[in-house]
This record gives structure tokens, sequence and C-alpha cells, in this order.
């Protein structure tokens, strides 16, 4: 494998819009096959944070690839929802509030893709 330098202005806007590239494909795919949080930071550490094309880049070009990564994260929030389990049961948004309700059978609350129960966090 070639080990990326980055010493040219050529070479650093190519890794750029490489690694760019590589946090495009992750987020695509953690929406679609509905991917954990911590399996996405696994992902970026694996792809981006340890791959030479960004280690050997600048400070002020390594702080566009986290601000890039910062965003996707936030417009992540825009594909999930928070619900519960309640009494063994999937309620989703919906919890029974009336004069039978339970606190103490609340048995999980978690963000969760939109109209699934494929937990994120």
């Amino acid at each position: 494998m070639i080990t990326t330098k980055n010493s040219t202005w050529k070479q650093k806007l190519s890794s750029i819009s490489s690694l760019k590239s590589d946090i495009k494909y992750i987020f695509k795919s953690a929406k679609q096959k509905h991917i954990k949080h911590s399996d996405i930071l696994n992902s970026l550490k694996e792809r981006v944070y340890t791959n030479a094309k960004y280690t050997t880049l600048p400070n002020y070009m390594k702080s566009e690839i986290k601000g890039y990564i910062f965003a996707n994260l936030d417009i992540m929030h825009n594909h999930l929802e928070w619900v519960h389990w309640y009494n063994g049961k999937f309620v989703g948004k919906d919890l029974p509030y009336n004069n039978n309700f339970k606190q103490e059978l609340i048995d999980n609350s978690a963000h969760v893709y939109i109209n699934t129960q494929d937990i994120y966090s």
C-alpha cells in the first residue's frame, strides 16, 4: 500500500476529496442498513482518522474533515426518533399515560431509525 504524504496541494485536495467520499459512504450505508452509532464511529476511526490521507494533512485541513463528520452526525438525527418499550412491548412514541400508568414498567427508551425498532445508540 502506498503511503500518502500530502506534500503538494494537489495531493492534499485529492486526500480531502477521497476522505469526504469515504465519509459519505459510511453515512449513506448507515442510513440504509440502520447501523448503530458505535459502529459508525468505528468505521470513521478505521477509514478516516487512522488513514495516512488524514494524519498527514495540516491541522486546518483536518478541521474541515472533522466539521464534515460532525455535520453528517447531526443530519443523522433527521432519520431517528425517540421511542419506548413498556411492559415488554414496543410502544413507539405512544406511552400509555392513563390512570394505570407505572413509570417502573418502562423497559427501555432509545433513539431508533424512524418507523423501525432498530436501535441507533
